[in-house]
């Protein structure tokens, strides 16, 4: 049993490892966009705050994300909707000059990593039906009370009502919104609250399934039923000896689930897996249609949602992908593919960390690796992707450049900054963090040619590479920039990189072996016009 596991186990490594690679090309598309979310917490100042937006604009920012939550809006009651902090909110956003992506916040702030403010959701929801059938409850018998649970009948009609009312009271500023993304969980993202530190988790552990309701049972036992048809068909697939539906539960232990193989290697592991995740793919598609119903005649803009970047654990031996499935990420093809149903733009988060423990216990966390992986899919399938850091990037050089990094390289359309905060000082000065998101990320396209002459005969594939994140930093394993040789004997390309930056950079070709001869001497430097085309001719 063991033997045929860690054998299983060894594949699922190498999938990770190899999953959603692919040859990567510089560009800085015609339509990219950067935006920053906006802070959590209720404005005060709005002087101070539209004094900052002024200055997001003038800098090269597009939009301004901003949670609009539920739990301010309809506090009052059922369907009585207060919309004058959201109002002046806009007037404050419209005058900067940005645009507007207003988030439909149906999850509460607070409790999560980041959260600096506290707005439940309504709390006369709960008076609607029985906890047990609206709210989560993890292996531990937490209750999570923080978002809807997926399997309530009511819990899309309640998203609709709130989605009804805004396209009413906003009808009128379709120039001001540019996008609007819906919350599918906790923290806004499509995912089930598995990582909760009320609920005694701590990074980097799995986190806790959330399918122990009454609800959720109710909801699993009824998709059985669906699939199997009668309990014999049922014990059949599964080898078990139930006698009725009733008797069919989650799994007993989390842990045990995984690291055993049940998870990865038996019927009902598998159906319990693809159940979870249906559950979630289910509540996207019923929210995503109320959302085109309410939105798309009022504002005729993108509809999208986020997925979290659940990265460690990816690797361990153990128990691989254990805190994905947790959260509900058991087939990001199929997610991704009901996402395209939707209709459904993407965020995705993590672009600013690496891999580097990736094979490092306890975390065996590749984020780089997923993050190419759930882009590749999403370019594959034709779907609008957005990028986000996950955590804070103070005094974090690096992140901005990873960030950019990925932007660039792997299909995305745009880049959001969590969050505003730290771009401004106390007295509302630009920070060190706001330079270099302007530098790395507040980029107009550009093409620039790069021509290079005197490439020794023996070349057969010539490429360029450089510092920043749009040319690679310097990685040509992964980001091949190829070149082509002309008639003359010189090798050039044209690549979409940004106005106005300072490149260093080099030019390499590949040995038949596979390795690298790189361009000798200094790097070469090359600033960029701030319009038009750019030109660089250089000897080898």
């Amino acid at each position: 049993m063991k033997k045929l596991f860690y054998g299983f186990v060894a594949f699922v490594l190498l999938f990770v490892s190899t999953a959603g690679q692919q040859q990567a090309k510089a560009e800085v598309k015609d339509d990219y966009k950067l935006y920053v979310m906006a802070p959590l917490t209720e404005i005060k100042d709005w002087e101070a705050f539209g004094n900052k937006l002024v200055k997001l604009k003038k800098s090269g920012v597009y939009a301004l994300t901003t949670d609009v939550w539920w739990g301010v809006v309809e506090e009052k009651g059922d369907n009585q909707f207060d919309w004058s902090y959201y109002e002046k909110y806009a007037e404050v956003v419209e005058a900067s000059g940005l645009k507007w992506v207003p988030i439909m916040s149906t999850h509460q702030c607070g409790g999560n990593v980041g959260d600096d403010c506290n707005y439940p959701i309504p709390s006369w929801l709960w008076k609607k039906d029985a906890v047990e059938n609206m709210a989560f409850k993890s292996e531990s018998g937490f209750i999570n009370k923080e978002a809807l649970a997926p399997w309530w009948n009511e819990t899309s009609k309640q998203y609709e009502e709130f989605y009804r009312s805004f396209a009413k009271q906003f009808a009128d500023e379709e120039d001001l919104i540019a996008k609007i993304y819906l919350s599918g969980g906790p923290a806004g993202e499509l995912r089930y609250p598995s990582y909760q530190f009320a609920d005694g988790w701590d990074w980097p552990e799995r986190g806790q399934i959330q399918a122990y309701s009454k609800g959720a049972k109710t909801d699993f036992q009824d998709a059985m039923k669906k699939k199997y048809k009668n309990i014999k068909k049922l014990n059949s697939a599964w080898q078990t000896k139930h006698k009725s539906w009733a008797s069919i539960h989650p799994p007993k232990n989390g842990d045990k689930f995984f690291t055993s193989g049940i998870a990865y290697k038996t019927a009902y592991g598998k159906d319990f897996m693809s159940w979870y995740q249906g559950a979630l793919e289910k509540h996207m598609m019923n929210i995503a249609k109320a959302a085109h119903k309410q939105f798309d005649r009022a504002f005729d803009v993108p509809i999208g949602m986020k997925i979290s970047g659940v990265h460690w654990k990816m690797n361990d031996p153990n128990m691989p992908h254990a805190a994905e499935y947790s959260t509900g990420y058991y087939n990001y093809e199929r997610l991704l593919d009901r996402m395209k149903t939707a209709d459904l733009a993407l965020t995705f988060t993590c672009l600013e960390m690496d891999d580097n423990n990736a094979e490092k216990a306890p975390y065996y966390s590749a984020p780089k690796t997923l993050v190419t992986q759930i882009a590749t899919l999403a370019n594959n399938r034709g779907i609008s992707l957005n990028g986000e850091n996950a955590l804070a990037m103070i005094n974090n050089e690096w992140g901005f450049n990873n960030s950019a990094e990925m932007t660039f390289n792997y299909g995305f359309d745009g880049f959001t900054l969590l969050r505003m905060n730290y771009l401004f000082d106390e007295a509302g000065n630009p920070t060190n963090e706001f330079t270099m998101l302007i530098d790395k990320f507040a980029l107009t396209q550009l093409p620039v040619t790069f021509t290079v002459s005197n490439v020794p005969e023996t070349a057969k594939s010539v490429y360029v590479i450089g510092d920043r994140g749009e040319l690679g930093r310097w990685n040509p394993d992964a980001y091949q920039y190829k070149l082509t040789k002309k008639a003359d004997g010189s090798w050039s390309g044209t690549f979409n990189l940004a106005a106005d930056r300072v490149y260093s950079f080099k030019f390499l070709y590949k040995r038949e072996e596979g390795s690298f001869v790189w361009q000798k001497g200094e790097n070469n430097q090359y600033k960029t016009p701030e319009a038009g085309e750019a030109f660089f001719t250089g000897n080898w």
